[in-house]
């Protein structure tokens, strides 16, 4: 299969996946909260960031509007078109975000349509876990990352107890779908369409390796604020990483 047969299908299977019929509102962000969810813990990791930001597979646009009173420009790419339709109409219905929010159809692992060092953020929020070239994906990340920029990932955390205990069990943990009926999976993708789960550690190496530097690790679910002391409590891995300098 050519690559761009590859990404033809991956389009379809995620306009199937997000059709973009409806709107859901921006979620309302609360990052003191006890129990959070992942957009909750992106915005306290963002506290003091300014700038231009990119959200690779920005779905419908939420988070991108949601952040949209902190930074000076926002854009958001998905592979998905109708997505990105969905995502459009939502910033030409506020007045307030039109000229803010820019949303472009665009796959997270192909050359990205933008120059070297464009943004001061880059977002990835439950992404990274499924893409196919993860490594041409995080170089691109990087070079659109302005160098002291910030690179903000969430993924599945492989370690974390609960799919500990189901690789004990003799089951495959699920960490992108609600269930493991035949049916609904064949519909929705083997595990939500995951192909890829990390631990702390296998992150951190990957990371280094394209010329980040992780700085703050947090994770989300109910009881977060007091479960997140230990990485291994929390089923997704969200932190924050630096661009490293250029040599």
């Amino acid at each position: 299969m050519s690559e761009a047969t590859l990404q033809d299908r991956l389009q379809r299977a995620y306009n199937i996946k997000y059709p973009g019929e409806k709107l859901p509102p921006a979620p309302t962000l609360r990052p003191d909260a006890v129990s959070t969810n992942r957009n909750d813990d992106v915005a306290r990791l963002l506290r003091g960031e300014k700038g231009r930001v990119l959200e690779i597979g920005c779905n419908t646009g939420g988070l991108t509007a949601a952040l949209a009173g902190q930074f000076e420009h926002l854009t958001g790419i998905d592979i998905s078109s109708t997505a990105v339709d969905a995502a459009r109409r939502r910033a030409e219905s506020d007045p307030a975000l039109r000229d803010k929010l820019r949303f472009e159809v665009a796959s997270a692992d192909q050359p990205l349509p933008f120059p070297d060092k464009s943004f001061d953020v880059v977002l990835g929020i439950a992404v990274l876990e499924h893409l196919v070239f993860i490594y041409e994906a995080l170089d691109e990340w990087h070079r659109v990352c302005k160098p002291g920029g910030c690179l903000i990932l969430c993924v599945p955390n492989m370690a974390y107890v609960k799919h500990v205990v189901d690789l004990l069990r003799g089951r495959q943990p699920l960490t992108g779908s609600p269930t493991r009926d035949a049916k609904y999976c064949r519909e929705h993708g083997w595990d939500g369409h995951h192909l890829h789960y990390f631990t702390k550690s296998s992150l951190t190496d990957l990371l280094r390796h394209v010329g980040f530097e992780p700085e703050v690790w947090t994770g989300d679910g109910a009881y977060a604020k007091y479960r997140r002391w230990y990485i291994n409590f929390v089923g997704s891995l969200t932190l924050k990483a630096r661009r490293l300098p250029d040599r």
